[in-house]
């Protein structure tokens, strides 16, 4: 900042300029929380979380990008684009240039939505041809494909617990489904929603469910015999869910008799539309102990 003028007002000096980093869509970080990738008109733009600065660029070489998601572990991402191209990319941010590993082509129809599962090793894809593939991606080849939605695959997402080879995903025709990559069937239909089951979130022991639709209703689902044990209403189109770390347990009472330890409440935001295509300004916190119906705090 320079000194003040003749007017009495500060002058300012321009120390370092920003440009565009975000057009809307989707936003992901990094494994380690020290990068943010987000969509910026026909690239990934790659930021510093510390500086703001964009410190790489991955390019959709003139096809647009329909969805992305970021390793679990690594630094590395992996696109879809409009022309059902696949690319699995390592991030080298030193140069300032990123490398592609691999390219494929997957689904009949764009590709909506991506998850890898937390090992890392496979990743899931859901399409608007309403099916679901699975790849491993680092020996480059599809181990599923599942084709029992009715309408456009809108969310897939792992169990949190990579042992259980668990899929779950979300279709325009209301319903969840969960895929058992043993068996290669499918294990349950969840189908309590009368619009688009858009979020999907787990609890922090994976023993529930959470599902956010754009009926403005929560549901919870517990996944020992896939039975809806809670609804509730949030009056607005929920789009996504963020389930929080469970409080540290309160210390028992002096003189309280000797008993097994109370369930932990389970804690959650949600973020939505008041109609779809018109985002929220807030973010509603939560709570409900699990396996109990849900309610609104206070």
């Amino acid at each position: 900042m320079a000194a003040g003028g003749a007017n009495g007002y500060a002058n300012f000096d321009e120390h370092e300029r920003h440009g565009r980093l975000y057009t809307g869509g989707k936003v992901a970080a990094s494994h380690d929380g020290a990068i943010i990738v987000c969509m910026c008109g026909e690239e990934l733009k790659l930021v510093d979380v510390v500086t703001g600065t964009v410190v790489g660029t991955v390019s959709s070489e003139g096809d647009e990008f329909t969805s992305f998601v970021m390793h679990p572990t690594k630094l590395e991402l992996v696109t879809a684009s409009r022309t059902r191209q696949i690319r699995h990319t390592s991030l080298a941010l030193a140069p300032g240039k990123c490398e592609i590993v691999r390219t494929w082509k997957a689904h009949k129809m764009p590709i909506t939505t991506m998850a890898y599962d937390s090992s890392g090793q496979l990743l899931a894809t859901g399409s608007t041809d309403q099916s679901v593939m699975v790849f491993n991606v680092a020996k480059g080849f599809c181990t599923h494909v599942f084709r029992e939605h009715e309408g456009v695959v809108h969310r897939v997402v792992f169990h949190p617990d990579a042992t259980k080879l668990q899929l779950f995903s979300s279709s325009h025709d209301n319903s969840i489904r969960v895929w058992d990559l043993r068996t290669k069937r499918c294990l349950a239909r969840l189908a309590s929603h009368v619009g688009v089951p858009a979020a999907l979130a787990f609890s922090p022991d994976g023993a529930t469910l959470l599902s956010g639709g754009r009926d403005q209703l929560i549901n919870i689902w517990r996944l020992a015999d896939y039975s809806c044990t809670g609804s509730m209403a949030v009056l607005e189109a929920v789009e996504d869910i963020h389930v929080l770390p469970p409080p540290a347990a309160a210390p028992r009472k002096k003189g309280a008799p000797p008993g097994p330890p109370l369930e932990a409440p389970l804690h959650f935001v949600t973020a939505g539309a008041a109609c779809v295509g018109s985002p929220s300004r807030r973010a509603q916190a939560l709570s409900s102990p699990t396996g109990a119906r849900a309610r609104c705090p206070g």
